[in-house]
């Protein structure tokens, strides 16, 4: 008893099991109660700010030559931090929109510095690469403040389960470990990076696997580009047909998931080469891809109306929510590379990931003169793409793909690569956050609406509202039953009143007769 008891202790109630639970704690209560954890996180934002001017205020006191944009900008943060920790929980929104301006001013410094040293910095390019980060970060956050906070509370949410997780797993492999302070958390995160490293046969088979190199070129390429051709056949045929069933099969033979994870595995292992040739290997299988497309919807009869297409429609206005879908896609399919006791399924994350039917919808909508639409299915194999590139990169990260000591060597091209791909990320971004606060609208101008037709319908047991639907300033309704109709008048005046806009309604009594809001109607 006492030995379980022991043993329990050194693997569960150590220093970094201990840090676990509480990060993990954190990352599920944020979670669970995103109201209440804005407020700690302007709590974070004053302490950020203050220590980032602080230190910054420190490290040119100190200087033999004092940079005064510097010194000024480290003075100004630590004021700012003063100023949102007095009035910062009464207008959130304000404190956000200024953080945003603090942060395009320090991307603006970043990238003038960057371009004075120049010549004589070697890292001037990740430099600029991370001054335009940081100005289209905050862009993003100017713009959207209120769907940026609740994308910062996931993220940092996730964060904390993922160091969670690691704390948790280096406790319990390593329980003799000594008692860390907090300060060297990035130290422990970095020990259990260093036991986290692959069988050098798993890695050589996982690249053997991702990459089209000699001996097997010449067969690797064949194969990539035959599946390549006849799943997007088989994906726009689908489409045309509107027929799920079909699209899904095209899922399941579609290779374009190979070229990417090689891209998110030459990252993390700093190989150039390879990044270079699997992400050609992407854009020409994406040019060969939206061609047979086109092809086909030349040639194939549109069995179904493009404007009334489930396959078509349900593509072509990407939101957050296919976001979310592409990161943990990303993260499943690396994981399945790296753990091959899960290897089987990788089907499943190439039905939950859409790759080729966006192309596929690209290629019919160009045809058919629907650029508007092509460019909304184009956007959402982008934000599949970028991605999945990025949550593959942290599952191979994480995993130990890439050996510690060749992440030393290549650290500057992985966080170049890395801040690319979040830069990318960022502004793929934009057009979601802006059609996901569209549909959040409109969801919430319909129930609205909804709740306003059922009170005026009353409690009429004749009388019953089959459906709302609120289109721009015109709200139609349809109602069936032998009751007696109350005034569409009144209604009208209820709707603007409710929706906050001038509404035009107009209702259909089942089964015949019809009344609109300018008409006389008792």
């Amino acid at each position: 008893m006492n030995d379980l008891l022991l043993r329990f202790r050194d693997r569960w109630v150590n220093p970094a099991s201990v840090r676990g639970f509480a990060f993990i704690l954190a990352g599920l209560f944020i979670l669970s109660f995103p109201n209440t954890s804005k407020n700690v996180l302007v709590l974070v934002l004053v302490a950020a700010l203050f220590v980032m001017g602080g230190a910054d205020v420190w490290s040119e006191i100190r200087s033999p030559s004092i940079n005064w944009r510097t010194l000024g900008f480290g003075i100004l943060m630590m004021v700012s931090a003063v100023v949102i920790a007095v009035y910062g929980r009464d207008t959130f929104q304000a404190v956000v929109r200024f953080l945003a301006v603090l942060i395009v001013v320090r991307g603006l410094l970043v990238a003038i510095d960057a371009l004075r040293n120049r010549r004589t910095s070697p890292t001037w390019v990740f430099d600029i690469t991370r001054g335009l980060m940081y100005i289209a970060a905050g862009i993003v956050v100017f713009i959207i403040p209120d769907s940026l906070t609740s994308s910062l509370l996931v993220v940092g949410a996730v964060s904390a389960l993922i160091i969670g997780g690691i704390l948790i797993a280096f406790g319990m492999g390593n329980p003799g470990e000594p008692v860390y302070s907090p300060t060297e958390l990035g130290g422990l995160v970095k020990r259990w990076l260093e036991t986290r490293d692959l069988e050098e046969d798993l890695r050589v088979d996982i690249a053997d696997s991702l990459y089209f190199e000699p001996p097997d070129l010449v067969r690797k390429e064949v194969g990539f580009w035959t599946l390549l051709v006849l799943s997007e056949v088989i994906a726009t045929l689908g489409v045309l047909a509107d027929s799920t069933a079909v699209v899904i099969g095209a899922m399941l033979v579609a290779p374009l998931m190979t070229p990417i994870m090689g891209v998110s595995a030459a990252i993390v292992s700093g190989w150039l080469k390879r990044v270079t040739t699997s992400f050609l290997t992407v854009v020409g299988g994406v040019i060969v891809a939206i061609g047979v497309a086109w092809i086909v919807a030349v040639w194939a009869p549109h069995l179904v109306p493009i404007a009334s297409n489930y396959q078509i429609t349900s593509r072509v206005s990407p939101t957050m929510l296919d976001l979310m879908v592409a990161i943990a896609a990303g993260a499943a399919g690396a994981y399945t590379l790296v753990d091959r006791r899960v290897s089987s399924s990788i089907a499943g994350v190439a039905i939950a990931v859409a790759l080729i039917p966006p192309l596929g919808v690209v290629g019919v909508s160009l045809q058919a003169g629907m650029y508007d639409d092509a460019s909304g299915a184009f956007l959402l194999f982008l934000t599949n793409l970028v991605a999945i590139i990025l949550a593959a990169s942290i599952v191979f990260l994480l995993s130990g793909f890439a050996q510690i000591t060749q992440l030393r060597e290549s650290r500057d091209k992985v966080r170049t690569f890395m801040v690319t791909v979040v830069l990318g990320l960022l502004l793929v971004m934009v057009p979601l956050l802006f059609t996901s606060q569209d549909i959040v609208t409109n969801a919430s101008r319909q129930s609205v609406a909804q709740e306003t037709v059922d009170t005026w319908i009353g409690a009429d047991a004749d009388l019953a509202v089959l459906s709302v639907k609120v289109d721009g300033h015109l709200v139609s309704v349809t109602v069936a039953g032998q009751g007696s109709l109350p005034s569409v008048s009144d209604l009208e005046g209820e709707l603007q009143t409710s929706l906050g806009t001038d509404v035009t309604v107009k209702v259909e009594l089942f089964p015949s007769q019809i009344f609109t809001s300018d008409a006389t109607t008792g």
